[in-house]
């Protein structure tokens, strides 16, 4: 289990999302093909990590077994996340 609560692993992966997605939009506005290469490669990285966050995340809740209330400062509202299998889920309330 990680280190972490499961809230502040939420935060990271929440993070992490967040930063792919403007990265997402940094591409589309680029025209230099060596800023979006570079732009691609950040991307690339922050995929991995999302990955390892996510994975991390999901032991942990497979470990409680059960739905964990945690704050969403995206939708700003508390989000029920849990584990089937191997995805994370969502359940919004």
């Amino acid at each position: 289990m990680s280190s972490f609560t499961i809230q502040e692993q939420f935060n990271n992966y929440l993070d992490i999302l967040n930063k792919i997605h403007i990265i997402d939009h940094d591409i589309d506005a680029s025209i230099n093909e060596v800023e979006i290469n570079d732009l691609a490669a950040r991307r690339t990285d922050y995929k991995h990590r999302l990955q390892h966050v996510t994975k991390s995340l999901i032991n942990s809740l497979n470990e409680m077994g059960k739905k964990y209330p945690v704050q969403n400062n995206l939708a700003n509202q508390t989000t029920y996340i849990y584990a089937e299998g191997d995805k994370l889920m969502f359940e919004y309330h």
